[in-house]
């Protein structure tokens, strides 16, 4: 019964099922019985002797945990509390659950600690207690669950140390303790887990010389130690942490100089080392982390070049403001690189090195004069950067042949300014052919705004644009064809699968181009329909639904966007396409929690106002 509209309290006859396994009543309206404070319908299943798996998160339950908890079924392998209004303690009696493998009471409103009756729950896999108000020290009964895999004590009001115990739990793989306020140092004894894929301790008032033992997670995936009072220099271990994928040291006081052996951390996607006390220079060996997306070193006291290769192609000037002297490319918000002379340099040498130049820049020139004489058929290379681009011509009548006389087996897809064309070139060359409808006053607006926009534009995610042609009569921008076809065509193919992860992967690639055109935007200004973020929300909603915003489902006042709304919070799996939930139990979740933001921030972009 998981994921519908229901509401009501819970029934009690459920109670009734003897031989009732699995209940999921997830993702709905349920409330507490109005005759109890407690959560009455926990009594009435401990009468359900074979029950093995029960799942009620994400409803409107509020009141307390009854102490009857304790006397569910000795089979039940899962319990999932978490997303409702839960208040008061944990109840001593769940450590009664000897069976349970996982237990999730997060995002709830409990208090006070956590009972050291938690030890009798040897069998324990998954303890999930974030986003609460627990209390105390963490205790030292986690060290003696033995096949405890993911902790995640999160977002609570834990304080004290980390205990050391913790390096014992040889199976932990998932260990988060983040926005707590945790002090001390983190315990020497956790680098001998060697198996931890994920290790956050962000937010909290850790402190001391940032950890060297961090380079013994060889296995690790996900490292956040940002917003805590570290110092020292990051050790030089951490670049052998190959399968690193995000690196977060914001938010500390660290010194010295930022590792070239990062330049080894070949999976890195997200390196923040934001807000410390870093100098020197930025490696040029970082711009051979092809994977590299979000990147950010502002506010330290780095100086020098900033790489322009790789990945550092697509960052923006935010990922490294304030700054003590870094130089680069103006995309990056810094002064251009200068060569400076030494302050010991006589006048006599600069003198003679200024004659010494523009005497080889005469040879030079002379040079290639007879050269372009002699040689006139051929072009003579140009350094990339050092001259500006030259687009080539091409004709009206080039494109018209090109395109079989604009033939629709030949037209792409089309919109309210215009249309695209597939045309192949008299030199082979497969070009797409953007022709505007000059009938209306927007599409000329546009034609001339693309080309100002796009005719020096570098980046990754923003397809080339090779000429345009203009006339009275006629306008048109021919850009680099992409062979492999449209994001609708992976979409409604049935050819083709885009699980979550691609899906979201394809809409950063989006956003990031639109960072990179548009990076001033809601700095004022107004939304409209045609607006580049607007349209973003309504693509968002269309890849993660599979739903058009011009299906014959939306009449009546009904949009795409007012449908996706009315889902949230509890309905997103009526909206998102079924192909994306295919998961069962917490992975079903998680897909679904995931789907939920991705969601809110869809109705995020397409507010009416940009202050929104």
């Amino acid at each position: 019964l998981h994921a519908n509209q229901f509401t009501g309290a819970i029934p009690q006859s459920l109670g009734d099922l003897g031989l009732l396994e699995f209940l999921r009543l997830g993702e709905n309206n349920f409330v507490r019985h109005s005759s109890t404070f407690e959560l009455s319908f926990l009594t009435s299943l401990t009468r359900c002797r074979k029950l093995r798996a029960l799942g009620v998160e994400q409803n409107l339950l509020n009141g307390f945990l009854p102490v009857s908890i304790g006397n569910l079924s000795t089979s039940l392998v899962k319990l999932s509390l978490g997303g409702n209004g839960i208040i008061g303690t944990i109840p001593g009696e769940t450590g009664n659950l000897s069976s349970l493998l996982l237990l999730s009471l997060s995002a709830t409103h409990l208090t006070g600690s956590i009972p050291t009756t938690i030890t009798r729950l040897q069998k324990l896999q998954r303890l999930n207690l974030s986003g609460n108000s627990l209390q105390g020290s963490i205790p030292t009964e986690f060290c003696r669950l033995p096949k405890l895999e993911t902790l995640l004590l999160g977002r609570n009001q834990f304080f004290g140390p980390v205990p050391a115990c913790l390096g014992n739990v040889s199976s932990l793989r998932y260990l988060y303790l983040g926005s707590n306020n945790l002090s001390s140092s983190i315990p020497e004894s956790l680098w001998n887990l060697k198996d931890l894929l994920e290790f956050d301790m962000s937010s909290n008032s850790l402190s001391g010389d940032l950890p060297s033992g961090l380079g013994s997670l060889r296995v690790a995936i996900r490292i956040d130690l940002s917003v805590n009072r570290f110092s020292g220099n990051i050790s030089t271990a951490i670049g052998g942490i190959q399968s690193l994928v995000y690196l977060s040291l914001a938010h500390n006081s660290l010194q010295g100089s930022i590792p070239e052996t990062f330049r080894s951390l070949i999976s890195l996607v997200t390196l923040d080392l934001s807000h410390n006390n870093l100098s020197g220079v930025i490696p040029k060996s970082l711009e051979a982390l092809s994977h590299l997306r979000d990147f950010n070193i502002s506010f330290n006291e780095l100086s020098g070049e900033i790489p322009s290769g790789g990945p550092f192609k697509n960052f923006a000037s935010q990922s490294f403001a304030s700054n003590e002297a870094l130089c680069g490319l103006t995309q990056f918000g810094v002064p251009q690189c200068h060569a400076v002379y030494r302050s010991g340099t006589t006048k006599r040498v600069l003198i003679i090195s200024i004659l010494s130049v523009i005497s080889l820049t005469v040879i030079a020139m002379t040079v290639l004069f007879v050269l372009i004489r002699c040689r006139k058929s051929k072009n003579v290379p140009t350094q990339k950067h050092m001259q500006p681009i030259v687009h080539q011509r091409i004709t009206y009548r080039e494109m018209f042949e090109a395109t079989n006389g604009f033939e629709e087996s030949n037209l792409i897809g089309s919109g309210s300014f215009g249309s695209v064309y597939k045309g192949v070139m008299s030199d082979g060359m497969v070009v797409a052919i953007k022709v505007f409808k000059l009938h209306t006053e927007k599409a000329l607006r546009s034609f001339e705004t693309e080309c100002e926009v796009l005719r020096n534009i570098r980046h990754r995610n923003i397809t080339k644009v090779i000429t345009s042609c203009s006339n009275l009569d006629f306008r048109a921008l021919i850009l680099e064809y992409m062979p492999n076809g449209s994001l609708e065509d992976l979409l409604y193919s049935h050819d083709h699968y885009l699980d979550i992860k691609k899906r979201l992967d394809i809409m950063i690639d989006v956003a990031c181009a639109i960072d990179y055109l548009h990076h001033e935007y809601g700095l004022g200004g107004s939304v409209s329909t045609s607006s580049d973020v607007y349209s973003f929300g309504i693509m968002l909603m269309e890849t993660f639904t599979k739903t058009k915003p011009t299906d014959k489902m939306f009449a009546g006042g009904m949009t795409l966007r007012l449908w996706v709304k009315e889902s949230l919070p509890n309905g997103i799996s009526k909206v998102v396409d079924m192909a994306l939930l295919r998961q069962e139990g917490e992975n079903l979740t998680r897909d679904e929690q995931c789907l939920t933001s991705i969601m809110e921030l869809a109705l995020e972009c397409t507010k009416e106002s940009t202050e929104e």
